[in-house]
């Protein structure tokens, strides 16, 4: 299979995670031009947009704060990118979760023009990776789109991190889990020939597994209290940053990504059903159809006893989709042809039905 990415992209050109780190977005700004355009989730902004004006005012710099709802798609990026480009902006700001992080993003690649982003959530490592996925004004699912150039700026202030609801957390777990359950299965094998830089991609990403396990209940434990502790540090870097860079050395390199994938499937067949649930939940889901095709199932009841633990859909009914043979027909239908299925070899299609079967035998 072709690599997807001809560049490793592992980083952004600055990573920032401090407690008070809004302080330091104006001179972040300062770094690549004079006149910023925000935009910002209702929650984020309400959160932080005292502290950002603070610093955008401190450090002299003319500036627009904009409140946005919507999907992260092209017609409101193009036309965010317009206004940036007739108003004389020169950097994008984006604040907020990851919807708004991949769509500061796309107005950035449209006008052509640098972009920090002000994660205020850990739910997906969508502030660092050079990626948006995109969707209908409506909310479903048409693709990514992927940027020859890493993101400027990443500005993490763990303090406002703390204060999400613990679903986003527990949501950014294990969309970061999924990273080593994916990538692990190019090694099951035994196989050695594998695309340059994908054995760093499998031991980074087996060591970011075993950190978030074994952290994951100390974080949610930090949270009840508001408390910043070292091991909640370290999570918010593991989920935003180590998984962005884990993600750059696989290059997107055909590793078998059917966890994401399964979201892609849930987002664009099964709209309506899946909206109350959030990307990693959903990514969790698939992570069990994931673990079948690896050969180890013996995984999924851990997985389980931890999403049903915390809440989380443990299977496709969790999702309010009805588990038939109609639903079942529909995923193989969508996954049998991505690039995560070696070329519709037949015996990929074999055991991706064999997973399906298992996963609707799960209650």
């Amino acid at each position: 299979m072709p690599i997807r990415e001809k560049s490793f992209r592992i980083g952004a050109g600055r990573y920032l995670q401090e407690k008070g780190a809004l302080s330091l977005i104006g001179n972040e700004v300062l770094r690549l031009g004079k006149k910023p355009l925000v935009i910002g989730g209702k929650t984020a902004l309400s959160l932080t947009k005292k502290e950002i004006v603070k610093s955008l005012d401190c450090a002299g710099l003319e500036y627009e704060i904009n409140e946005y709802t919507g999907t992260c798609n092209d017609e409101s990026a193009q036309s965010f990118s317009e206004h940036a480009k007739e108003c004389l902006f020169d950097v994008i700001v984006g604040v907020g979760g990851g919807v708004i992080m991949d769509f500061a993003k796309l107005i950035a690649h449209f006008a052509h023009l640098p972009v920090i982003n002000v994660p205020t959530s850990s739910a997906t490592c969508a502030a660092y990776t050079p990626l948006s996925v995109r969707y209908t004004p409506e909310g479903r699912t048409v693709g990514s789109k992927h940027y020859e150039n890493e993101i400027n700026g990443v500005i993490v202030d763990p303090e406002i991190i703390v204060t999400q609801p613990k679903r986003l957390l527990i949501s950014g777990a294990f969309d970061s889990l999924a990273k080593f359950v994916e990538i692990k299965q190019r090694f099951s094998d035994g196989v050695t020939d594998f695309p340059l830089g994908l054995d760093w991609a499998h031991t980074l990403s087996k060591k970011s597994f075993y950190d978030i396990v074994n952290g994951l209940e100390e974080c949610i434990s930090d949270m009840e209290k508001v408390s910043v502790g070292d091991t909640f540090e370290k999570m918010i870097f593991n989920l935003i940053c180590t998984t962005g860079v884990i993600s750059g050395i696989a290059r997107g390199s055909n590793q078998t990504a059917l966890a994401h994938k399964f979201y892609e499937a849930t987002r664009k067949r099964f709209f309506e059903e899946s909206r109350p649930f959030l990307h990693g939940e959903i990514v969790g889901v698939g992570l069990i159809l994931q673990n079948f095709f690896n050969g180890e199932k013996e995984m999924n009841d851990f997985l389980i006893s931890v999403m049903k633990k915390y809440s989380m859909p443990s299977c496709v009914k969790d999702m309010n989709i009805l588990q038939n043979d109609e639903t079942k027909k529909v995923y193989f239908d969508e996954l049998s042809v991505c690039s995560a299925i070696e070329d519709g070899n037949d015996d990929d299609l074999l055991k991706l039905q064999e997973a399906l079967d298992y996963m609707w035998s799960i209650n």
